[in-house]
């Protein structure tokens, strides 16, 4: 029963595997899957009763169907599953499981250092202290935007917008978010966030932090339309996936100065980012590493392991994703 590995996972799944009852000879690990010609991947993946993909991999109908009948688990190395055809999967009874655990901490964490970076102008700073033209202290210098009992707008409150919206307490920050129901656990103290439209929080809003999943219906969510609802003081943070954000829309109002600055892990055509971006001082661009800590990386590696083991023992994953309502 092959077990593909798609990907150079943090940690060898060979062992975590043999440990849960698989024999590490089911274990095919190619960690330049994704960079393999589409029919050699086909060829490959032939016959696999389960695949641990990475969340560049397309896992559409075509690729199910060269995996063949006996698939029966596709394992997302991901929270977002965006790169997977759910109805396609469904269809042919496979299961689809992601690892939300290891994502929310470190995504959390990085969502607020692009946060505080943008705000206090780190990019600009740390530019001019390696030029060799800083001339010393200017109270003039570089002036940012406090954060400092500001509003914060989470658009999308799940796990990982929880855990932004929980950071926010020690800035005393006044906290409204999005989402498709009330989250009663961030309406109490001591967050007490409100919540709201997209429309009724970003004029509102002193920081914007994207955390939604790319759906059909989020893609370019933050669109010129929507940036033109923001203060012109703040600042877009986006570690969600990149096409949420209409990025042409984005450099064009930085540009302009109609929003303060941006940061962004996640970039629409990545990993090509708009010149544009890249040439903006208000802007703080990272290479997708949200949850690029070792340790959340290896319990990912470890959570994925679970999940397929689960499956093809007949049992309920840790992680499943809900099938998507069949269409009318």
């Amino acid at each position: 029963m092959p077990i593909h590995v798609l990907l150079n996972c943090v940690g060898d799944p060979i062992p975590m595997f043999t440990e849960a009852g698989v024999a590490a000879e089911d274990v095919i690990v190619t960690p330049n899957a994704t960079h393999l010609a589409i029919a050699d991947l086909h060829r490959l993946i032939h016959g696999s009763t389960a695949i641990l993909a990475p969340l560049t991999l397309k896992v559409d109908g075509k690729f199910l169907d060269a995996a063949g009948s006996s698939l029966k688990v596709i394992a997302n190395y991901a929270v977002g599953v965006d790169n997977i055809d759910l109805e396609a999967c469904a269809a042919r009874g496979v299961t689809v499981c992601n690892g939300p655990p290891p994502m929310v901490e470190p995504t959390a964490d990085i969502a607020w250092a692009l946060l505080i970076a943008t705000a206090r102008r780190l990019r600009e700073g740390i530019r001019l202290a390696e030029s060799g033209d800083w001339n010393g202290y200017d109270p003039q210098l570089l002036l940012g935007h406090r954060l400092h009992r500001g509003t914060l707008l989470v658009v999308g409150a799940g796990r990982i917008g929880a855990a932004v919206a929980r950071r926010s307490i020690g800035w005393e920050m006044r906290v409204l978010y999005t989402a498709r129901s009330r989250k009663p656990n961030l309406e109490v103290p001591p967050i007490s966030a409100t919540k709201v439209t997209l429309e009724e929080g970003l004029p509102l809003a002193d920081a914007v932090v994207l955390t939604i999943s790319l759906e059909q219906s989020t893609r370019h969510l933050i669109d010129a339309a929507a940036i033109s609802l923001m203060k012109p003081t703040s600042v877009l943070v986006n570690v969600s996936r990149g096409p949420v954000v209409d990025e042409s829309a984005l450099a064009t109002a930085l540009i302009e100065g109609r929003i303060l600055g941006a940061g962004l892990d996640v970039h629409e055509h990545e990993p090509a980012i708009d010149p544009r971006l890249l040439e903006c001082p208000n802007v703080t661009v990272l290479p997708h590493i949200g949850s690029a800590t070792f340790e959340d990386r290896l319990d990912l590696t470890r959570l994925s392991v679970r999940n397929i083991s689960a499956v093809l023992a007949g049992r309920k994953p840790p992680h499943e994703v809900a099938s998507p309502e069949p269409s009318p």
